[in-house]
């Protein structure tokens, strides 16, 4: 080992690393986060042609996010405790490697079957990474850079939803929608190999999850933080998982038109994910409060405004903007409320990530039984409700304070 402790970090468990290769690792872990997110949400971007191809309704492939979701919901807490404290480096390596092999069966699948055989490979991986990525990208660096290594990582969460789609969106609308799962399967492998090279093979220890599981849901400004987030996320994936048959059937768009407004939506997301960190800093309940203000009405007026295309940019902008910030605070809020609860963080964060799945799942169920039934005109005002209620409570609880 070296004891140059301004170029190499030391680790209990594990060799000393550099700090180049450290700050690699922690792109690497955001840019699997990246990968692993936007498979998930990848039909949003794609639903129409994905119908298509498949020879299901919407709503039905709707329901390739919704069992997703679902079950990483189920499996997130109890898979990371299983593998949590594996070698980092074998850990993250292979849970690339199902990412890149789900996503290649997704591509060469000829039917709805074997896609929901590729997306469930995926599914069961995803938790893991999400719940461990964030904890390894901390163990990688020193005390003083955690901060920003745990922002990086969840970036790249954030990210997936704000540009990851909407670049899929483009690349199914050139190239067919398999192309785009092709081109995640790359990007796996490219990812994987990367892991392989920069993340060291440090063990972790995951034993205080196990006790502190039931203390993190004892605390009730923890759950009440989970509940903002369970109706704020139902809410926005409910509109966002249908928002391409939206566009085509009531604001009547064309292909090449829906991808511009879902990358107006992305780009502001990426913006105000990079940008409200600050803000957070000095009152995060006011931010929660602004930008959950900003995505309910945004929503509210998308009926209204689906007539004029200038008002529609403006809508979408508004609504990107607020969700991009979304993420960001509501995990900053989970870090907080965590502090205050012995081993908490690990915890409440693979909670946060099974509540967080859940209600993607929920709100791409819901979105699809309401497509199905009543078309996509009824999506954005009952979307808009969920997220209301979401902001209700964060007005309600000192949780967020």
């Amino acid at each position: 080992m070296h004891s140059n402790t301004t170029n190499t970090h030391s680790h209990a468990h594990g060799p000393t690393i550099s700090n180049a290769r450290s700050v690699v690792a922690v792109l690497a872990l955001s840019l699997g986060c990246f990968s692993f997110v936007s498979t998930e949400l990848m039909p949003v971007g794609v639903l129409p042609s994905m119908a298509a191809g498949l020879k299901v309704s919407l709503g039905t492939a709707g329901y390739l996010v919704t069992c997703f979701a679902f079950l990483v919901a189920l499996t997130a807490t109890p898979l990371t405790r299983v593998f949590g404290s594996m070698n980092r480096k074998v850990l993250m390596a292979s849970l690339l490697a199902v990412c890149c092999l789900g996503n290649l069966v997704t591509y060469l699948a000829p039917g709805y079957f074997l896609v929901l055989i590729g997306r469930i490979m995926v599914a069961a991986a995803i938790g893991v990474f999400w719940s461990t990525a964030v904890v390894t990208a901390a163990h990688l660096v020193s005390a003083r850079n955690r901060i920003r290594a745990t922002s990086v990582v969840f970036g790249g969460v954030s990210l997936a939803t704000v540009l990851g789609v909407p670049a899929g969106t483009l690349i199914g609308e050139h190239e067919g929608w398999r192309a785009v799962f092709a081109a995640l399967a790359v990007l796996s492998l490219v990812v994987f190999i990367i892991i392989v090279w920069s993340v060291p093979a440090v063990k972790i220890s995951n034993s205080s999850i196990r006790g502190a599981v039931s203390r993190t849901l004892g605390n009730s400004g923890l759950r009440a933080i989970f509940g903002v987030t369970a109706l704020v996320v139902t809410g926005n994936f409910l509109a966002y998982t249908y928002i391409a048959p939206y566009l085509k059937q009531i604001a009547h768009q064309s292909a090449a038109q829906i991808s511009v407004m879902l990358l107006i939506y992305g780009g502001a997301g990426v913006i105000t994910n990079f940008a409200i960190g600050p803000f957070a800093a000095k009152s995060l309940r006011a931010c929660l409060i602004i930008v959950t203000t900003m995505l309910t009405a945004s929503l509210l007026i998308m009926n209204m405004v689906a007539v004029s295309g200038t008002l529609m940019v403006v809508a979408f902008g508004i609504w990107g903007a607020a969700y991009g910030a979304l993420p960001v605070l509501l995990q900053t809020s989970v870090f907080n409320g965590a502090s205050a609860v012995k081993g908490g963080a690990d915890a409440a964060t693979s909670i946060n990530v099974a509540v967080f799945n859940a209600a993607i799942g929920f709100g791409a169920l819901i979105g699809g039984l309401f497509i199905n039934n009543m078309g996509p005109a009824y999506i954005p005002v009952v979307s808009a409700g969920f997220v209301l209620a979401g902001l209700i409570l964060i007005m309600m609880t000192r949780a967020t304070r």
